[in-house]
């Protein structure tokens, strides 16, 4: 089962699941006592119930690439965070097979029979699909891995074919390779917005005023440093810290002042920080960026030109490598539009509550 994943706006993108669609026949071991006996519905998208044995394929895959992580402090943590992603999969998978059939993208017998066949457990030793072991499962094992084989099938037929609408130009390649190999370094302050609980309305108060006066010293800062050219002593002045980079690429991590670790710098590890960077000529100051924990200013100290003889020799590698980043990104776009536009609702907590 291949997945992008993105953590945030937690995105999957399910294409090709015949495994998926196998583990479907351990339904029968969950469902003999714990949580899945109940058949909760745990879900709903678009009028189409999810229960909880519903999503046990994806949540034993997830835990297992978690287990790692899984200590006896955090097991109720990781559990719930894990049937939270297990439910949005499936959430997605109902969503696309519904814009599939609107589409009338459909798939035919043989290539669900084929599907099936290049699971290992219906093989011989010598790799041969026995029938005969297929046919000893029950029916409904067999109705239930078909109708999964089908609609894994029919989600990737329907991703391919809005990947197949994806069209770079050479000029797209030419701009995809400077964002990749230029590098930068630069100097920036951050005015940063004091983090306070959020518990009582003083508390939420406190954090408008803050933040309205991190907003004016950045302000101030900005003003001041476009006038005279003085970011450091500027910055001295008012009271904030400027600091440099290293040389970062667009596509790599900064590296953190003061360190040889290849660790993003935690207070500027926004992507409007990376766009401000690479927009930039060296000596020019950047606008006030806004980020959740406060604001920055930044100007960039110098600039590294990619070495453009490389680019012909990387050409089909680049083109390759592109194409597949904005098919992800037009598939992603495209679910989060359809997302937006469906009825959907989460009874996780629900579920635990009526344990």
């Amino acid at each position: 089962m291949l997945q992008y994943i993105r953590k945030k706006g937690v995105v999957y993108v399910i294409i090709g699941s015949v495994i998926l669609a196998f583990l479907a026949l351990i339904y029968f071991q969950w469902g003999m006592g714990g949580k899945a006996a109940s058949g909760n519905e745990i879900a709903r998208v678009n009028g189409r119930s999810i229960y909880i044995q519903d999503i046990r394929p994806i949540y034993e895959q997830l835990k297992e690439r978690y287990k790692e992580q899984i200590t006896e402090e955090n097991a109720g943590e990781i559990e719930k965070k894990i049937m939270t992603e297990a439910i949005q999969v499936l959430v997605q998978k109902y969503l696309f097979l519904e814009q599939a059939k609107k589409a009338k993208v459909s798939v035919s017998e043989n290539e669900i029979t084929r599907s099936i066949s290049r699971i290992k457990d219906f093989r011989t030793e010598e790799g041969k699909f026995d029938l005969g072991l297929y046919y000893r499962l029950p029916a409904h094992y067999k109705q239930k891995l078909e109708n999964d084989t089908k609609e894994d099938l029919t989600t990737q037929l329907f991703q391919m074919r809005l990947m197949d609408l994806v069209r770079i130009s050479d000029i797209d390649l030419r701009i995809y390779f400077q964002e990749k190999y230029t590098e930068c370094k630069v100097q920036f302050v951050m005015a940063e917005v004091e983090k306070k609980a959020q518990t009582e309305m003083d508390d939420l108060l406190n954090i408008d005023q803050d933040r309205m006066k991190a907003e004016k010293i950045i302000d101030q800062f900005l003003q001041i440093v476009k006038r005279t050219g003085n970011f450091r002593g500027t910055a001295a002045r008012l009271g904030l810290k400027a600091k440099t980079t290293d040389y970062f690429g667009f596509f790599l991590p900064i590296k953190k002042v003061g360190s040889d670790e290849e660790e993003r710098y935690n207070e500027i590890e926004v992507q409007d920080i990376y766009v401000n960077a690479f927009k930039l000529q060296p000596g020019q100051i950047s606008d006030k960026i806004t980020l959740n924990k406060g604001f920055v200013a930044l100007k960039i100290i110098s600039r590294r030109n990619p070495n453009w003889d490389k680019f012909y020799k990387e050409l089909p590698e680049l083109r390759i490598e592109y194409q597949a980043k904005i098919q992800r990104n037009v598939i992603n776009e495209w679910y989060n539009n359809v997302r937006q536009n469906s009825k959907i609702y989460n009874y996780l907590e629900k579920y635990y509550q009526q344990e």
